[in-house]
């Protein structure tokens, strides 16, 4: 937002400065900025603009803003359309992610995933971080982690790294080079905390791709068997020095892997690796710490239910009856007749 604003701002100055009268001079950045931003931010862009052109009109200290009746309302009806175009592209983007029925303890979201269809539970667990961005031709985008640390574990913290995530998630996006952005995002955000996250991407074909930083490993259905999927483990995002300083020991995951230490790749350390089956799914590092050593069992869970809504739902369940543990996520990246 401050970005958008200042973005704003600038352009402002520029055209004024420039002798810039015409409206498209004064709209075209806040109506780009606007546009790529969420609805909100959109309609807070617009009506800055709105007063930077009003400014510049009723206050000529510098050439600002033509005031033409025709040039003041080709620039009204340009910046209030920006938050529509803001909303209808949310709208476009998120029109495919559905809540699925279940308890009020836990919220189920499906999304397409290339020809097949994904499902990621939430539930509010102390860490927990969960994302779901599906991309243009179908493709999918995932995050299911914990963060530790004061200064990460709050609403505000988780809420920064998911929509870090959300922003970075393009099609061109490689786990890798999120795991990249996300881990110096832990950094700028609390450099005593760390994220145990795993990036999923599943491309418009159904081929699943993951990087694993210091979280459990994932779980693959083949016909009716399931196991775990061998995909390497790179250290946790914010838990390594940078490329160039000396490194301190990285954190060690309950999923068996122990975290490398030692310099951070631009990736975090993550290697992504291609994983293969009728089922993927996906549990963070609190489910491993809640469960202990015996958190493996939950490869019969895996499989036990038909639609991956079912099999999301059922990762949540806490050990012995207890609270939910969350995120959760699991991929069908075939069409149903394949599973």
């Amino acid at each position: 937002m401050r970005a958008a604003l200042a973005g704003t701002t600038g352009n402002a100055v520029l055209m004024g400065v420039a002798e810039v009268g015409t409206p498209i001079g004064w709209v075209l950045l806040p109506g780009l900025l606007g546009v790529s931003a969420r609805p909100r931010v959109a309609a807070l862009v617009s009506a800055w603009a709105g007063v930077l052109v009003v400014a510049s009109v009723l206050v000529p200290v510098i050439p600002g803003h033509r005031s033409d009746p025709q040039a003041l309302l080709a620039s009204t009806l340009s910046l209030t359309a920006v938050p529509l175009l803001a909303w209808a592209r949310r709208r476009t983007r998120t029109a495919s992610v559905t809540r699925a029925a279940g308890p009020t303890d836990v919220a189920v979201f499906t999304v397409p995933a290339g020809p097949g269809s994904a499902a990621l539970a939430v539930c509010g667990s102390p860490g927990e971080i969960g994302a779901a961005v599906p991309l243009r031709g179908g493709g999918l985008l995932a995050l299911v982690g914990t963060v530790t640390g004061a200064a990460l574990d709050t609403p505000a913290g988780r809420r920064a790294i998911e929509q870090t995530f959300r922003w970075h998630a393009r099609p061109a996006a490689s786990p890798q080079r999120l795991a990249g952005v996300l881990d110096q995002a832990v950094r700028d955000l609390a450099p005593a905390g760390h994220l145990r996250a795993t990036i999923v991407r599943v491309d418009r074909s159904g081929a699943v791709e993951a990087a694993r930083c210091g979280s459990p490993d994932l779980i693959t259905v083949a016909a009716d068997r399931a196991a775990l999927a061998g995909v390497p483990a790179g250290p946790a995002l914010g838990s390594t020095r940078p490329a160039g300083s000396t490194a301190r020991a990285g954190s060690t995951a309950r999923a068996g892997s122990t975290a490398r230490a030692g310099s951070a790749s631009p990736g975090g350390g993550a290697t992504p690796s291609p994983v293969t089956g009728r089922r993927v799914a996906v549990v963070a590092a609190a489910f491993a710490d809640a469960h202990g050593e015996r958190w493996v069992r939950v490869l019969d869970q895996v499989a036990a239910d038909d639609d991956p809504a079912g099999a999301a739902r059922r990762l949540t369940r806490g050990p012995r009856g207890g609270r939910r543990t969350g995120p959760a996520l699991v991929v069908d990246p075939g069409p149903p007749s394949r599973a």
